[in-house]
């Protein structure tokens, strides 16, 4: 009889840790959005179907596609004073915010498949279901009267390595899909902020990247934004900070020397933003998210470039 209740009770306990497991193992792949993560949303995403007044969903990518509660509101004219702002790189460039925000006004837009939406959180677009700069950034950009209106693009994703964004890398088709479609719907994006590097940090990465094919990766990105959009001006933020991973100055330089390129800006250093603004250690707190659209503010207002050999040096905007 003890012998059947302690069996009983070690059965019992044996599930408790394994349940305890696999639910720390989900938490932490959703606060990383790793690989894990986007399958099982992508899977979600497909026994879930609907239309934007309906439930959530996903495309294939782990990218929001609809979402309770959107306004769409006809495509506005587009005049010299419109920014098109196109966001994308990992989490800290999509949905995965400590805050939601909103647009101020119908002045700041969401461009999702052909429709524009008032721009409020979480961006259809990009991963994650909770708060972007971006939202944030634009309307800082209309209160500062840098532009009469911005419409936003977004396509960060979650957890994602230069690897996969650059040519032959999963990521690059669907960013050539997403450029194209905006050309042929005679959206001319003016602005490229690319923010990625915390899943190429030297110390972590599985890829093992050099910075020399870090730099490589990224070139191969802004080659294509400037095969749709040869005017457009490209930022490259200084990122490698996540967790308990000390910034790598390493990445941050390689992504800096990026700013040497013809048509490419430095943006902001967010490894400036620390812990006490990262709610996980990595991803945006709210008051970190307002940071994070400060610097970006600054880098479009006074765009600058890192000379070989000497100090930043700012052109005329």
């Amino acid at each position: 009889m003890r012998s059947r209740r302690f069996k009983a009770v070690s059965i019992a306990a044996a599930v408790l840790l394994a349940g305890l497991l696999l639910l720390l193992a989900g938490m932490r792949s959703a606060l990383q959005q790793d690989a894990l993560f986007r399958r099982v949303m992508a899977v979600w995403s497909h026994l879930s179907p609907g239309d934007a007044k309906g439930p959530v969903q996903f495309n294939r990518y782990n990218q929001l596609v609809a979402y309770p509660g959107k306004v769409e509101i006809p495509r506005p004219e587009i005049t010299g004073r419109t920014l098109v702002v196109f966001g994308l790189g990992q989490s800290n460039a999509a949905n995965s915010g400590g805050e939601r925000h909103e647009a101020v006004d119908d002045r700041v837009l969401n461009y999702w498949n052909g429709k524009t939406y008032r721009a409020v959180d979480p961006l259809l677009g990009a991963s994650g279901q909770s708060g972007s700069v971006w939202v944030a950034l634009a309307n800082r950009l209309v209160a500062r009267q840098m532009a009469d209106r911005v419409i936003l693009l977004a396509a960060g994703i979650g957890g994602t390595s230069v690897q996969e964004w650059r040519r032959g890398g999963r990521l690059h088709a669907m960013l050539e899909e997403r450029l194209l479609d905006a050309r042929r719907n005679g959206l001319f994006v003016t602005h490229f902020l690319w923010h990625q590097g915390e899943q190429d940090h030297p110390a972590v990465s599985r890829s093992r990247l050099d910075m020399d094919q870090y730099k490589e990766g990224v070139a191969e990105v802004i080659e294509l934004t400037k095969l749709y959009f040869p005017e457009s001006r490209f930022f490259v933020a200084q990122a490698s900070r996540c967790s308990q991973t000390p910034p790598s100055t390493e990445l941050t330089q390689a992504q800096a020397a990026l700013a040497r390129r013809e048509g490419v800006y430095l943006g902001p250093n967010t490894d400036d933003i620390g812990p006490m603004d990262r709610y996980d250690g990595c991803h945006l707190s709210g008051r970190g998210l307002e940071k994070h659209a400060a610097a970006w503010v600054d880098a479009l207002a006074h765009p600058a470039k890192e000379m070989p050999g000497s100090s930043v040096v700012k052109p005329n905007p």
